[in-house]
């Protein structure tokens, strides 16, 4: 079995205070399971309620909060065949463990970047590699540094089925504004998500958090930013809903769905 790191170990930045709870969250790794590597990410501190929160990872702002407890992820490689997820308080710090094993981890990673989302890879590019005798986990914050450097690459189908959904939608959000307002409005918040994710898409690139999507935006298609902003202004919805077409028409190049065929994907054996 593999021994806790030497108190020499790397740790992410943090005040002298949580030194010791973050070398108490290592010790704590090696009493849940045998580790091959163990990856932590920052130590994320509450922060006071009017002060911009800090993107300590990339899409994932600290919480704005009066109160609570600095935390820190920690992500533990081992060779079992299970994973879990472990919530332990040390000290003042409250450290999170997500369990995993090497092969499944990489099934992570290329799932979610088949959703263009990759949480992960970002995550473990983004962390400190505290313990690692055998390199495992070196190759496996590479292989994560690699798939994010590679980009988003949606095929056809994926984006024309990003494009047909958001124009049904906006179809339906013309067709009940003047009936139910609310729901119309609900629709055009929907097809404003779409149409930046198909921007981006289409751009090459992951798609953003919802924190990210404007100024990402702003990044490679200044105009669509600035229509973008036009969706939020005022209370009229239809308003919103004009602006909102005139965002599909920058990004989409169409306000009608065009003929579309999706991919084929295998019928479950006992039916749709």
């Amino acid at each position: 079995m593999n021994s806790p790191p030497s108190r020499r170990a790397t740790l992410p930045p943090a005040p002298p205070e949580l030194q010791s709870p973050l070398r108490g969250a290592l010790d704590v790794a090696f009493t849940l399971t045998a580790p091959d590597s163990i990856v932590v990410g920052p130590v994320m501190q509450p922060v006071q309620a009017d002060t911009p929160a800090v993107a300590t990872l990339p899409g994932h702002p600290v919480p704005r909060t009066d109160a609570g407890s600095p935390r820190v992820a920690l992500m533990v490689l081992h060779g079992e065949p299970w994973r879990q997820r472990v919530l332990r308080r040390i000290g003042p710090l409250l450290a999170e463990f997500t369990i995993n094993a090497d092969a499944q981890l990489r099934r992570d990673l290329a799932d979610e970047a088949a959703y263009g989302r990759p949480v992960t890879a970002r995550w473990l590019a983004a962390g400190t590699l505290t313990f690692d005798p055998l390199g495992q986990g070196r190759v496996l914050v590479d292989h994560a540094a690699a798939l994010l450097a590679r980009g988003y690459r949606p095929s056809e189908a994926e984006q024309g089925g990003r494009r047909v959904q958001a124009l049904i939608d906006l179809n339906e959000a013309r067709a009940r504004l003047a009936a139910d307002a609310i729901a119309a409005e609900l629709l055009v918040a929907g097809v404003i998500v779409q149409i930046v994710d198909f921007a981006f898409a289409a751009a090459g690139r992951w798609l953003p958090t919802a924190a990210e999507r404007r100024n990402g935006l702003a990044e490679f298609d200044r105009a669509a930013a600035v229509l973008l902003d036009g969706c939020f202004q005022g209370f009229d919805v239809a308003a919103r809903l004009r602006a909102t077409e005139r965002l599909a028409d920058r990004i989409l190049g169409t306000r009608i769905a065009p003929d579309w065929i999706g991919p084929r994907s295998p019928a479950a054996a006992t039916g749709f």
